[in-house]
């Protein structure tokens, strides 16, 4: 609950904004906070009416400890038990407040997986999704991220990027290995935000990034919307993965062999491709930059050594009238190896 807070120190006024908010105490955020041991007035006009009640410091959060938390700095303080008829009018304008806001729990139909080094960061986000509706399951580093979710797959998974034994980058890749967990919605939070590592994020299959620190309510708004959205998605990621790990001659190959329906996505720098399938055959080749007929595309597209991919099944189901290639991928990789061993002989 962020309400305005008007904090009255050695008689000097702060306004804040709580984060936090119960009938024996409250968080408020606040840089720099004040030290553990101050003794507060907190001024609440929830109403235009102003309550006023002493309470005291209990724990402050640094710049530093808040970013590892994904919280924002700010004080813990207590409320004093109440002594005056103006004490109870506070915890009766604060039992109005929480009752007011305190929302209808929901079926627990959707599930989450949410992994991070830092318990107490868990603790409070396990607490504020269960509430929620979400049914939570935890893990404190990369390998119990990825056993959880073979165990059993999430709706939604938010994944810390830096974590001990894998990071979140690894279990990005290895969520994309497996058919069914390729398409759950993942949301990677960072306190590295920088546009490199949002990047590096989202080319590996991320549905979102979240720099800390952040609000207990943004990560469930966005945890809510895609998870819904992954149950609604008909064409849904069934692989993806980095091109150093996986060739694409060898991807296109499997798909020809599968008879795979569906829309590759190629990356590589600033570049995209998409190439689309229907029945393991390739209808359709695009390029962000590169020119040139389907053919010419694909021939392109397959000097890449490095870059991501992403294979949405179901996507562009329907042949488009003479777009169909005239040739097998089998065809297609023979001419793109013949032309490869032309240019090195003239290298030579």
């Amino acid at each position: 609950m962020n309400l305005p807070v008007e904090l009255i120190s050695n008689g000097k006024k702060i306004r804040a904004v709580s984060q936090d908010i119960s009938p024996l105490g409250m968080f408020v955020r606040l840089s720099p906070p004040l030290p553990p041991g101050t003794v507060v007035q907190i001024v609440l006009s929830p109403n235009g009416q102003r309550h006023l009640i002493s309470a005291q410091v209990t724990h402050a959060l640094s710049e530093v400890e808040a970013r590892m938390l994904g919280r924002f700095p700010g004080i813990g303080v207590v409320f004093r038990d109440p002594v005056r008829p103006s004490d109870e009018e506070f915890f009766e304008a604060v039992t109005r407040l929480l009752e007011r806001h305190t929302p209808v729990k929901q079926a627990a139909d959707l599930r989450i997986l949410v992994a991070d080094s830092q318990t107490r960061l868990l603790e409070r986000l396990s607490t504020a999704l269960g509430n929620a509706g979400f049914t939570v399951a935890t893990a404190t580093n990369g390998m119990e991220a990825i056993g959880s979710c073979l165990t059993k797959a999430p709706d939604v998974a938010l994944i810390e990027r830096d974590m001990p034994v894998v990071d979140g980058l690894h279990v990005l890749q290895e969520m994309g290995r497996h058919a069914h967990l390729a398409s759950v919605p993942v949301m990677m939070m960072s306190e590295n935000a920088t546009d490199l590592a949002r990047l590096q994020a989202l080319q590996l299959g991320a549905a979102d990034f979240i720099p800390k620190p952040f609000t207990v309510l943004e990560i469930i708004l966005r945890a809510r919307r895609w998870a819904r959205a992954s149950q609604r998605d008909t064409e849904r990621v069934v692989l993806r993965g980095a091109l150093s790990d996986v060739q694409l001659p060898t991807l296109l190959q499997m798909f020809e062999q599968d008879k795979k329906t569906g829309q590759l996505s190629v990356t590589r720098d600033q570049l995209v491709a998409w190439i689309d399938f229907v029945d393991g055959k390739i209808v359709r080749a695009r390029s962000s930059e590169v020119e040139g007929d389907a053919r010419a595309i694909v021939m392109k597209v397959l000097d890449w050594k490095h870059g991501y991919f992403e294979l949405a099944g179901g996507a562009n189901a329907t042949p488009i009238a003479g777009s169909e290639l005239q040739t097998s991928v089998t065809h297609l990789l023979l001419e793109h190896a013949r032309l490869q061993d032309e240019a090195s002989a003239v290298g030579e």
